[in-house]
C-alpha cells in the first residue's frame, strides 16, 4: 500500500487512547475477511493496537468466526467461491449474526455495483487502495454506533460510550483542523469531509444515547446555544449520500421566503449534538419509509418566537402504530419526542396514505451570530 501519507500520519497522532474502564483495557473486537495475505495484513497493521482481530480467508470461515459475535466485519467483495455478497446474506439471514454492521471493502468498479450490497444489508463501504486515515476513522464510527446497542452498556455507567465520546469528539476536531491545512488536494479535502462528517454522525448518536436516560429522569442539563438547521441539514444529506442516490430520492430544502436555502443559514436555540440526532434519525424514518423516485422535503419557517421544521415523505405509517407513535416502543419518535420536549420544542405527526406523512417539530429561534457548525 505504500508509506502513509503527512495528512494521515498527522490524523494518527491526534487519535485518543484505547478505551479504558477501571484497570482494564476493554476492545472491541472487529472480524477481517479477505481471500489475500496482503490485504489481511495491511488491516492487521492498522487495526491491531485498538481492536482485537479475528480473520478469515473464505466465506464459510468467516461465517464459522462471525459466531463469536464481533462488534465489525470488515467484508471483501471479490473471493473465490462464497463472494462477500453471500457472505453478507447468510450474516443478515442468520438471528445470531443479523445485527452485526459489515463495511464491504471494494475496489472502484465493484463500487459501482454497492447498492447490491447495501441492499444485503451492508453498513458502508471503503475503496480499494485503503488508506489509513480512511480505514481508522470509520471503524472507530461504526464501533460508537455500535457501542450504543451493547446490552451490557448501561447509561449511567458506560464506559465503553463515554471514552467513545472522548475519542469521536477528538477525530471530529483533528479533521477540522486537517481541512485547514493549504496542502490538501481536492481529493484528501473530499475523503477527509467524509470522514468528519461520519465522526460527528456517530458522536451525535452516541451522546443521544448517554442522554436518553438522563432527559427521562428530569436530570438532563441544557446547554443551549445557536445551531443552524441548514448547515445541518447539509452534512446529514452528505451522510445518507449513497441512500438517496440508490432509492433515486430526492432530498429538498426549502426556506421560509428565500428561493435559495442552500446558501443561507437558520438558526435555531438547542443542543448542536441533540438537534442534529434528531434531524438525522426523522430523515432516516422517512427514508426508510419513503418508495422509491420520490421526494422528502425539510422545509423552515419562523412563527413568532419559534422555528418550525415539517418533515415529509411520500411513505405512510402503519395503522397499528398510528396512536402510539410516540411511545417509547416506537424508538426513533420516542426519542425526537424526549429531544423536542427538553429544547423548548413541541412535536407531531399526521399520517395519509395518499398524502404521506409529516412529522412537525418546532425550537425556539435562535438570535445573533450563527454558530460554527
Amino acid at each position: 500500500m505504500g508509506r502513509y501519507s503527512t495528512v494521515d500520519k498527522d490524523f494518527d497522532a491526534l487519535q485518543a487512547p484505547p478505551i479504558v474502564a477501571g484497570q482494564y483495557v476493554m476492545k472491541s473486537t472487529i472480524l477481517l475477511v479477505d481471500d489475500e495475505d496482503a490485504n489481511l495484513e495491511i488491516l492487521n497493521g492498522l487495526l491491531k493496537d485498538e481492536y482485537a482481530l479475528l480473520s478469515a480467508k473464505n466465506g464459510p470461515k468467516a461465517l464459522s468466526l462471525a459466531k463469536q459475535q464481533p462488534d465489525l466485519i470488515l467484508l471483501d467483495i471479490m473471493m473465490p467461491g462464497m463472494d462477500g455478497y453471500e457472505v453478507c446474506r447468510r450474516l443478515k439471514a442468520n438471528e445470531q449474526t443479523k445485527d452485526i454492521p459489515i463495511i464491504f471493502i471494494a475496489s472502484k468498479r465493484e463500487m459501482t455495483e454497492e447498492l447490491d450490497g447495501l441492499q444485503l444489508g451492508a453498513a458502508d463501504y471503503i475503496a480499494k487502495p485503503l488508506t489509513p486515515m480512511e480505514v481508522k476513522a470509520r471503524v472507530k464510527a461504526y464501533i460508537a454506533l455500535r457501542a450504543i446497542d451493547k446490552p451490557d452498556d448501561t447509561v449511567s455507567g458506560c464506559p465503553t460510550c463515554r471514552s467513545l465520546v472522548t475519542q469521536l469528539d477528538a477525530m471530529v476536531h483533528s479533521a477540522d483542523a486537517l481541512m485547514k491545512e493549504g496542502t490538501l488536494t481536492p481529493e484528501q479535502k473530499k475523503g477527509l469531509s467524509a470522514i468528519r462528517n461520519q465522526g460527528f454522525h456517530s458522536l451525535s448518536m452516541v451522546q443521544l444515547s448517554l442522554h436518553i436516560a438522563a432527559i427521562e429522569q428530569g436530570k438532563f442539563v441544557l446547554k443551549s446555544s445557536n445551531v443552524d438547521l441548514l448547515s445541518l441539514l447539509r452534512n446529514i444529506r452528505s451522510h445518507y449520500e449513497t441512500i438517496l442516490r440508490n432509492k433515486k430520492i430526492s432530498l429538498k430544502i426549502q426556506l421560509q421566503n428565500q428561493s435559495d436555502a442552500e446558501q443561507n443559514s437558520f438558526l435555531v436555540r438547542g443542543d448542536k449534538l441533540l438537534t442534529y440526532a434528531l434531524l438525522a434519525n426523522l430523515l432516516e424514518r422517512a427514508l426508510e419509509a419513503s418508495p422509491p423516485e420520490q421526494n422528502i422535503t425539510v422545509s423552515m419557517e419562523e412563527s413568532g418566537k419559534n422555528a418550525i421544521v415539517r418533515v415529509c415523505d411520500m411513505g405512510c405509517v402503519a395503522a397499528d402504530i398510528r396512536e402510539r407513535f410516540f411511545d417509547k416502543d416506537v424508538k426513533v419518535a420516542y426519542q425526537a419526542k424526549l429531544v423536542t420536549e427538553i429544547q423548548s420544542g413541541r412535536i407531531r405527526m399526521r399520517t395519509d396514505e395518499v398524502k404521506g406523512t409529516e412529522i412537525v417539530f418546532s425550537m425556539p429561534r435562535g438570535e445573533g451570530d450563527k454558530q460554527s457548525n
